[in-house]
C-alpha cells in the first residue's frame, strides 16, 4: 500500500513517540516535485515508507517543530544548509537529482504567451513560487539575470500548487520546474536562457535515520526513473 500522509498525520506519529522503534516504517520528507516518484520508489525498494510531501521550507519548519523523520530531501541546497545550521539534520548525503526552471503556459495558451519577456506583462495572469521556497528563489534569480520584473498575480507556497493553477487555467502561465510541467502536460516557452537555472535536490539523514532512498536514486534504475520524469541526474 502506498501511503502519502499529510503533515498533520506525521505530527501525530511524532507526538506518539514512535520514531526510532525497530518495527516502525521509515519516514521520508520530500519536496512536492517528488510527488510522482514515490509510488515507483516504493515498488523498486519493496518498501512501505511514510511519505511526507510538502514544500521544502515547510518540511524544515515541521522538523523544527518536532516532527519525526528519517530522511529529508530539499529542492535546493540553501534550504538544506539552513536545516544543517539549525541542527535539524545530520551530515548531508549529497545531491540526488536536479531540476530546471521553465516558463509553463496554460492549456491552449489563452494568454497568447510567446516569450519570457511576457512575464512582465501586467495584463496577463501570471504566477511564481513564494520567494522563501526553492522554486521561488530560482525564479527570482532568473528574473534578476534576465532583467525582467514579473507582474505576478500570485506567489504559491510550493511548485506543485503553482503548476496545478496553471493546468486548471486559473493562470496564463508561471515559472515552475520542468518535471511539474511534464506531470501536467503543460507547454513551455522555448528559451535557452532559462536552461541555465537549475536546482539541486539534497538529501540528509535526520537524527541518525537511514533509508535506501538516496542510494536507489543514484542507482542505474533510480537515475532512469528520474530522467523518465524530466529530472536531471547528478
Amino acid at each position: 500500500m502506498i501511503r502519502r500522509l499529510s503533515i498533520v498525520v506525521v505530527a501525530i506519529v511524532a507526538t506518539a513517540g514512535l520514531c526510532g522503534e525497530s518495527d516502525d516504517p521509515d519516514i521520508a520528507m520530500v519536496p512536492s516535485s517528488f510527488t510522482d516518484l514515490t509510488a515507483e520508489i516504493d515498488r523498486a525498494l519493496d518498501d512501505d515508507p511514510v511519505w511526507v510531501i510538502a514544500g521544502s521550507s515547510r518540511l524544515v519548519r515541521q522538523l523544527a517543530d518536532g516532527a519525526a523523520a528519517d530522511l529529508l530531501i530539499t529542492a535546493d541546497a540553501a534550504t538544506m544548509e539552513q536545516a544543517l545550521a539549525d541542527g535539524l539534520v545530520d551530515t548531508t548525503l549529497g545531491v540526488v537529482a536536479r531540476n530546471r526552471l521553465v516558463f509553463a503556459v496554460a492549456p491552449d495558451n489563452p494568454g497568447g504567451i510567446t516569450s519570457v519577456e511576457d512575464l512582465g506583462d501586467g495584463d496577463r495572469f501570471l504566477g511564481v513560487c513564494a520567494p522563501e521556497v526553492p522554486c521561488g528563489r530560482l525564479a527570482a534569480a532568473a528574473l534578476d539575470e534576465l532583467g525582467i520584473e514579473v507582474a505576478a498575480d500570485t506567489e504559491e507556497p510550493n511548485v506543485r500548487a503553482l503548476a496545478l493553477k496553471i493546468a486548471r487555467g486559473e493562470l496564463d502561465g508561471g515559472l515552475i520546474y520542468a518535471t511539474d510541467a511534464r506531470a501536467f502536460s503543460l507547454d513551455t516557452v522555448d528559451d535557452v536562457r532559462l536552461e541555465a537555472f537549475v536546482t539541486d535536490y539534497v538529501a540528509a539523514s535526520v537524527h541518525g535515520g537511514t533509508t535506501g532512498i538516496p542510494a536507489f536514486l543514484r542507482s542505474d534504475e533510480g537515475r532512469a526513473l528520474l530522467e523518465s520524469r524530466g529530472f536531471l541526474v547528478p
